[in-house]
Parts: structure tokens; C-alpha cells; sequence
């Protein structure tokens, strides 16, 4: 296999890797279809669905910031390097955990579960069947959490509170039929800093301003052979009590984006 190729195989994970790390706590990050190489596909966008305003989930997975409602939909406009809309979803809700998804207007979709402790939302979580997959034109990725450690989004957030998580996943990634062993370990460090007003397509809302910084350590094998890229993000994440995540805006890797609400539907 040539070193162009390689390159490229190298970029295609990391930027797939990047998406599911930075949906913990930071939203997503956009991979491009393939092929061709390195070229945008400007999907149509996705349908918006009418504001509701509704009160937040119930059980072990009840969190202020974060309505654990299956059918609940946000719709979000991305900009950065590969501009794009994307719906995410609750697709179902169990006793202790629940699966959740992002549908992109370029056809890339991902899907992650997550499990729920007395309000504390971890995403991944190994205990709860943790897994996650992404699925692109020519691109299919799986991995399954090997050792997790922290929360995703603690059940009570005030002004000054800082949680961490630690996640290994491992699996197999998949471009134009070359198959890729993929290893990442990350880390999350967030910290809320209080209460702020963000506007938003979706509206103006009064919402929690957390500062987290994700560290990728990304380990694929190529003919046998291992390869390391370390990858670092900044994010500013704005939460709205019983909406959930309103703003993100990510810097790092020549991959600065923003994410905005556009709608969102909480049955």
C-alpha cells in the first residue's frame, strides 16, 4: 500500500474517531464520504421539526441538561471545514441506559449508547453494552468500549464543577474495502463555568457554559505495523435546562467548527 494511501487512511480515522470523542460532551465532527478523495458532499439538510417546549426526562436517566425522552429530536447547523446539518435523536430509552443517534444532510450517520447513573449520563459505558458505529459511503466503522472510567454529564452541574472521562475504544474500520484496526484512547476534561445567554436559531436561551479540552491518543495498524496520532480539541458547549446542548464551538486540528440549535422536538 502506498504512502499517499496510508496518509489518507490515517486522516479518514482520525477524523472518524474525532466525531464520536467530541459527541461526548462537545457534539460532532463531520467526515467526508469517500470517493473521491478529500471532497465535500453538500447533502440537502435536515427536516426541522416545530419547537416544543416540554420538561426533562424521568428515572435513572432524569439530568437537567440533557431530556432523555425516546423520539426527542434536535436539529443542528454545523459549520466549519465541511458545513453541514444534522438531526440527532433518542432512538430508544431502557431502565438503566438509552441509544442515541446523528443523521448528517451528507448521509453519514452515528450511533452510540450510553448508560445512566442516578442522573449521571456516560456515554459508552462498557456496563451498559457500550458501542458505537459510524456509516458513510464506503466507510463502515464499529468499536466496542474497553475500559472507561468518569462521566459524560454529571446529574447536577453549579458554577465550577469539573468531571473527567477516560474511554478506550478498540475495532475495525473499513474504507473502500481495506480494513483498518483501529485503537483510541481519550480523555475528556470539562469544566462549568455558570450561567450565560446564547442566542441561537432555535432562540434565546439562559444556559450552562462548560469548557472541556479532549485528548485523542489514535493507534491504527497498517500492514502490520502501528501507527500513533495524538489529537487535541477545545470546545465552549452551551446547555439549556430541559433542552439540552444549544451551541458548541470547537477549536483544534484545523478543525474549528460551531454547532447551533435550529429546532428541536421533546415529546
Amino acid at each position: 500500500m502506498n504512502i499517499n494511501k496510508i496518509s489518507y487512511l490515517i486522516a479518514v480515522v482520525a477524523l472518524v474517531l474525532s466525531m464520536l470523542a467530541c459527541n461526548f460532551g462537545k457534539g460532532s465532527t463531520p467526515i467526508e464520504p469517500l470517493p473521491p478523495e478529500g471532497t465535500p458532499n453538500g447533502g440537502a439538510p435536515a427536516t426541522e421539526v416545530p419547537a416544543n417546549n416540554s420538561s426533562g426526562s424521568s428515572g435513572a436517566c432524569a439530568n437537567p441538561y440533557l431530556p432523555i425522552i425516546a423520539g426527542a429530536t434536535w436539529n443542528y447547523k454545523l459549520t466549519g471545514p465541511v458545513p453541514d446539518t444534522f438531526t440527532r435523536s433518542i432512538l430508544s430509552v431502557e431502565t438503566s441506559g438509552f441509544t442515541d443517534q446523528d443523521v448528517f444532510g451528507t448521509g453519514v450517520t452515528r450511533q452510540g449508547k450510553w448508560n445512566c447513573d442516578n442522573g449521571g449520563l456516560i456515554a459508552l459505558d462498557p456496563s451498559g453494552g457500550g458501542s458505537a458505529s459510524i456509516s458513510a459511503q464506503n466507510i463502515t466503522v464499529d468499536f466496542k468500549t474497553t475500559e472507561l472510567s468518569g462521566v459524560t454529564l454529571p446529574a447536577k452541574i453549579n458554577a465550577g464543577d469539573s468531571w473527567t472521562q477516560t474511554t478506550t475504544l478498540e475495532g475495525t474500520e473499513t474504507v473502500s474495502g481495506t480494513q483498518v484496526p483501529v485503537k483510541n484512547q481519550f480523555s475528556n476534561t470539562c469544566k462549568a463555568n455558570g450561567v450565560e445567554s446564547v442566542t441561537v436559531g432555535a432562540g434565546t436561551f439562559d444556559a450552562m457554559r462548560v469548557e472541556c479540552q479532549t485528548v485523542m491518543n489514535i493507534t491504527i495498524t497498517m500492514q502490520g505495523n502501528p501507527i500513533q496520532t495524538k489529537m487535541t480539541f477545545n470546545g465552549t458547549n452551551w446547555y439549556a435546562e430541559n433542552i439540552g446542548l444549544v451551541k458548541t464551538a470547537t477549536t483544534g486540528e484545523g478543525l474549528d467548527s460551531t454547532i447551533e440549535l435550529v429546532s428541536y422536538n421533546i415529546p
